[in-house]
């Protein structure tokens, strides 16, 4: 639900369940620092608008360069920022065509995160819909084939593995008659791993 804003739900998403359980686990003292790292295909921006100003909770979003929902202006005619132009704390845009890129882009962006300090926990949004086959109209600018996403998981899964870090992972995004094909595969190569 990572569009949704403080006041109000955005393309699907209803309320920030993201961030209200980060929230909630903190004011439990089960956790005191986050890492949000948002693999769908269209900008956690709601996620980045709600902690923006807020220290413990680093967020990381590669998606479309271009689209929904960065397909309006930053700002209104009254100079009001538009939200969805919030920044995450580590944006990664992927143009057109840069598919073969992503992966690098995504891994140099891990470097970057890992330079902040580590959490106590990181939540994954594993986006399902950069995929080729997703049948999302708004997500078309971003066309990942199912072996670059296995290797998009298996990145960020070692990466946060080699750390010691408490990893969570959430579904994100995907849609159509394919989209389980990401889920599927990257459970039946992680869970093994994770007995």
């Amino acid at each position: 639900m990572h569009h949704a804003k403080r006041d109000y739900g955005e393309g699907f998403c209803v309320v920030n369940d993201i961030v209200i359980a980060l929230r909630k686990l903190q004011s439990e003292n089960a956790i005191r620092t986050v890492w949000v790292i948002d693999l769908d295909a269209h900008k956690g921006d709601g996620t980045a608008v709600l902690t923006e100003e807020d220290s413990s909770i680093t967020t990381l979003s590669i998606h479309m360069a271009n689209g929904w929902p960065l397909d309006g202006e930053a700002y209104d005619c009254q100079g009001r920022r538009n939200p969805s132009f919030v920044p995450s704390d580590i944006d990664i845009a992927v143009a057109v065509g840069e598919e073969d890129r992503y992966v690098a882009k995504l891994e140099d962006g891990l470097e970057k995160l890992s330079s902040i300090g580590r959490p106590d926990l990181a939540l994954v949004l594993a986006g399902a819909d950069p995929y080729e086959k997703d049948e999302l109209p708004s997500a078309a600018e971003l066309k990942l084939s199912l072996a670059q996403l296995k290797e998009r998981d298996q990145l960020v899964y070692h990466s946060l593995k080699s750390q010691h870090i408490p990893r969570a992972y959430v579904t994100a995004g995907g849609y159509g008659e394919h989209a389980w094909e990401v889920d599927w595969q990257f459970l039946e190569w992680a869970l093994p791993d994770s007995i």
